[in-house]
């Protein structure tokens, strides 16, 4: 059986960040940016929860260390 995937990835991400952009603008109030930001928290715990819960995958571990090296790379060119 297969499935369709119907989700765009980078149209997620760009809509993260600019959900992102408009919570941290200067030219935003806290009036207008905290519900921007508990949007996010609110995702944030949803893809806690199924990220918990989706079990383990072969190849997982090798994926998430390269990520994570690849993170600490892009912080020390900073």
């Amino acid at each position: 059986m297969t499935y369709k995937i119907d989700w765009d990835v980078p149209n997620i991400k760009h809509q993260l960040r600019r959900m992102y952009s408009e919570c941290t603008s200067p030219y935003n109030t806290g009036w207008n940016s905290w519900p921007i930001k508990q949007d996010l928290y609110e995702i944030k715990f949803l893809l806690d929860d199924l990220i918990n819960n989706a079990g383990n995958f072969a190849g997982e571990e090798e994926w998430l260390n390269q990520k994570e090296q690849e993170k600490i790379i892009q912080i020390l060119k900073r």
